[in-house]
């Protein structure tokens, strides 16, 4: 897997942790990820690519750990209501901001990220391409862990759009 696709996701996240939440997350080794039915998550962030090479980024976090992160966004809220709309749509914004600054990072390769979405609930799944390695970053921060999980297959220049 081309690290010039996958560094600047790895980046972005990080930096939104930093400048949004005053968070410095430490990324643990690196490893090769199960297509495992269950899974410790409760949110992913979806981001589809598409161009020189296609698959699947996900930003993974348990409820637990997107909770805390709405606090320290300083947000408040009159209901358990809205606090689970105002968390889900945190989330969502997020997974928009990581797409935008990875996005900025990767003009110089023809990749397009899709509007991302987020998938909630206990062992969703995520259809990860076939043919293509699931590889995993934990992070560790003070409030949680999360999880980068990249799937991507670079094509073959003859099948690239030119």
């Amino acid at each position: 897997m081309n690290v010039a696709y996958v560094n600047p996701f790895l980046s972005a996240t990080i930096e939104l942790f930093e400048r949004t939440f005053g968070i410095s997350p430490q990324p643990g080794e690196a490893f090769l990820d199960e297509r495992a039915r269950k899974h410790r998550w409760d949110i992913s962030a979806v981001m589809v690519l598409t161009g020189s090479a296609i698959g699947i980024v996900a930003i993974r976090l348990t409820r637990l750990l997107a909770d805390k992160l709405l606090v320290k966004s300083g947000v408040q809220w009159a209901s358990e209501e809205e606090r689970e709309s105002l968390c889900d749509g945190m989330v969502g914004e997020m997974v928009n901001i990581i797409s935008g600054n990875a996005s900025g990072q990767l003009t110089d390769y023809d990749i397009e990220i899709s509007v991302p979405i987020v998938i909630q609930g206990e062992n969703h799944t995520i259809s990860w391409p076939e043919r293509a390695p699931i590889i995993g970053v934990p992070f560790s921060t003070d409030i949680g862990p999360f999880m980068v999980d990249i799937s991507l297959i670079e094509l073959p220049k003859a099948y690239r759009k030119n």
